[in-house]
């Protein structure tokens, strides 16, 4: 098994991150503050479509890590250990990973 984003020209994965802190920056002025419509719609189309997944159901709870978290070298070398029990091609793609995370990353911070 491949990554996702080693299997697309585009490098594209399977997944894409939604900043939801963001939002904050385009709420409208006024006393409700709402999300600008057109986000909005979008929002609800992208929901409506099974394309968001907010992960706060036990199923599909989910943790996600930036290559550039501090922690991350240390959490990607401990799933691929993990992987190669199964999978050594995906186990080697995840540890590739690895080897640009954390400390390796020129983006390197702690989690906010």
């Amino acid at each position: 098994m491949k990554l996702d984003r080693n299997l697309n020209p585009n490098g594209m994965g399977k997944y894409a991150l939604l900043k939801l802190r963001e939002l904050e920056n385009v709420r409208e002025s006024g006393p409700f503050g709402e999300i600008a419509k057109p986000i909005a719609d979008a929002i609800k189309l992208l929901e409506n479509n099974g394309i968001i997944d907010w992960g706060n159901e036990p199923q599909s709870e989910f943790f996600v890590i930036r290559l550039k978290d501090v922690c991350a070298q240390g959490a990607l070398e401990s799933y691929a250990d993990e992987a190669e029990a199964f999978d050594k091609e995906y186990a080697d793609e995840i540890s590739e990973m690895a080897s640009r995370a954390g400390p390796s990353s020129p983006w390197c911070k702690r989690p906010d």
